[in-house]
């Protein structure tokens, strides 16, 4: 039998479920006319709903109902969208996944014994000596020796002595007798309290040397005739706290006296006071410096003093990568027979740290009173007369600014460059106005001057067994009334190197160069006698030593100085000593 579909009213008919088709006509007429009965129906439900909804206008006409409510119907805002799209990122991150195999062994090859932890002692101290000797011999009959004493490492005290001697018995060609002798000895102790420490010491110099820059053709004079001694004594007390309280107020208080005489009857007496106090307020760090400084000079027929006063307070603050300190100090000179001068110098430090200290620009200005006295310039120049002229000099300021840093942790590094005002600036001539003398002492002259220096300085140090520093100055006087800067050299450099073979072999090297310099000197221009600036060459002084470290007790040394063999001139008419050798040997007897 073939299936037969109909789709009508959403029902499927199927002839199969009748018996013959006369029934299903009939049952599809019925169908017919259920379907036309619901659509009369729905007609009737409309039109019935129109007239009721007609009725009740009419009924209620214009009638007006009032209500109240609470709701107060209100209208929102319009959501405005802005002209431009907005874009949304629809990529989402990912969280890095990490991939990794976690083992574990099953059964555990080793069992772990907790064992007890290492107890560590004291390292030894190295051994001290309580004392040191050094001496030798060197060529133009030149003696040496050299001794230090000292106590052994105590918690309560330190103390100690050091003596030194070296001579010369040198006769140079076309010049007088240029021997010299340089003597010295220092007492020295140490007192550690809780949180200061006291220290005294005494120091004793005596220095001879001999005015031998003269023309021996003309005259031949005694070594006594042209001797000169410089003796000094000098006691000095110093008191230091070592607070660690911030609150407290650290102080540094040094009381120095020293006597100064030479064989002519002149004689300087000092007594100077330095102090140094500092505290912290808020953040930054307070300094305050005062220093007294009373000298007496006495000549044969005059004396005069002079006093300086100096109060120098100032302010340190750093931060992470930067220090600076700002401050100004005040001094008062009070000369004899003038009127008290006063004086203003500023302070002013910073640097900062560009690069992990590699790089540390910085920058200052500061300034001073200079006192010259005999202890100074014969310190300078041993071939100055007794009677010669005193004056303070006065840098009005120096500004200056450079780089510094670690290039590594073996190399460092420091250049730099000033500027200074510089009044009543010292100067050394060779003194022509002195009749019947042998034009061969120094006196001093002074002037206003301009100074502008450009330094450098390199250091490289590997442990303890090569160091080597190199560093030099270039110098640009510019002199108010002086032709030139007499007896100030343009540059001076200077190397130095010491290598430690195996704390066996100690290998040293010295080079020193100083530039060219002028000397006020004196010629003839018929029958008159001038004065006119000299150029006076460059000098250049190489000297090399060695060590041997025969066992801790004993070693040998030699040096060889000058050894250019040439003879140069640092003072004009005064050459040097030309190559010379030491000899000796270092060794503790107790």
């Amino acid at each position: 039998m073939r299936e037969i579909k109909l789709f009508n009213s959403n029902t499927i008919l199927s002839s199969s479920k009748y018996g013959n088709s006369a029934m299903y006509e009939q049952e599809q007429q019925i169908q017919k006319r259920r379907i036309k009965k619901l659509q009369w129906f729905f007609v009737f439900v409309l039109i019935f709903g129109y007239i009721a909804a007609a009725l009740a206008q009419t009924v209620g006409g214009n009638q007006t109902y009032t209500t109240t409510s609470t709701f107060e119907p209100t209208i929102k805002d319009a959501v405005k969208l802005g002209d431009l799209p907005e874009i949304k990122d629809t990529v989402k991150k990912i969280a890095n996944i990490n991939y990794g195999i976690a083992s574990t062994p099953l059964v555990s090859k080793y069992e772990v014994i907790p064992i007890d932890a290492a107890k560590m002692q004291n390292e030894p101290l190295s051994k001290l000596y309580r004392s040191l000797l050094k001496i030798g011999m060197g060529t133009y009959t030149t003696p040496y020796g050299e001794f230090w004493i000292n106590s052994i490492r105590t918690r309560d005290v330190a103390y100690g002595a050091h003596i030194k001697h070296i001579s010369s018995s040198s006769h140079l060609k076309d010049v007088g007798y240029s021997g010299y002798s340089d003597n010295e000895g220092e007492i020295f102790g140490k007192k550690f309290y809780k949180k200061h420490t006291l220290t005294g010491e005494f120091n004793y110099k005596r220095n001879v040397v001999h005015f031998y820059g003269y023309d021996t053709t003309e005259n031949n004079l005694s070594k006594d005739y042209t001797k000169q001694r410089y003796q000094l004594f000098e006691p000095v007390i110093k008191v230091q706290s070592h607070y660690t309280d911030s609150t407290k107020i650290n102080h540094f208080i040094k009381l120095g006296y020293h006597n100064l005489t030479d064989i002519y009857h002149v004689a300087e007496n000092n007594v100077k006071l330095n102090t140094l106090f500092n505290t912290y307020i808020n953040k930054e760090r307070l300094f305050v410096a005062f220093d007294a400084d009373f000298y007496n000079h006495k000549l044969p027929n005059d004396t005069f003093n002079d006093m300086i006063i100096r109060l120098n307070p100032y302010f340190e603050t750093r931060g992470k990568k930067w220090m600076a300190d700002i401050g100004l100090a005040a001094t008062v000179d009070m000369y004899t027979g003038e009127s008290a001068k006063f004086y203003f110098h500023p302070q002013l430090n910073a640097q900062f740290d560009v690069y992990e200290s590699i790089i540390i620009p910085y920058v200052g200005i500061n300034g001073g009173l200079q006192k010259n006295s005999l202890r100074s310039l014969s310190n300078e120049n041993p071939f100055i007369s007794s009677v010669i002229n005193y004056k303070n000099s006065n840098t009005k300021f120096n500004v200056f600014g450079g780089l510094k840093g670690n290039l590594s942790s073996k190399t460092s590094y420091d250049a730099k460059a000033s500027y200074s005002i510089v009044d009543s600036m010292h100067f050394f001539v060779i003194d022509y106005t002195q009749n019947g003398t042998l034009d061969n002492q120094y006196k001093v002259i002074y002037d206003n001057t301009n100074l502008f220096n450009v330094s450098g300085q390199v250091k490289y140090q590997y442990k303890e067994k090569v160091h080597f520093i190199a560093k030099g100055n270039y110098y640009l006087y510019d002199t108010k009334n002086l032709e030139r800067a007499y007896h100030k050299p343009d540059y001076d450099i200077t190397l130095s190197t010491v290598y430690n073979l195996k704390s066996k072999i100690i290998l040293k090297a010295d080079v020193f160069v100083i530039g060219n310099q002028f000397a006020l000197t004196q010629v003839e221009n018929n029958f008159k006698y001038t004065t006119e600036p000299k150029l006076m060459k460059g000098i250049v002084d190489v000297n090399i030593g060695a060590e041997y470290r025969y066992s801790k007790m004993m070693s040998f040394f030699v040096n060889f100085n000058n050894i250019a063999n040439t003879r140069y001139y640092r003072w004009e008419k005064y050459p040097s000593q030309r190559f010379n050798l030491m000899a000796g040997l270092t060794f503790i007897p107790f």
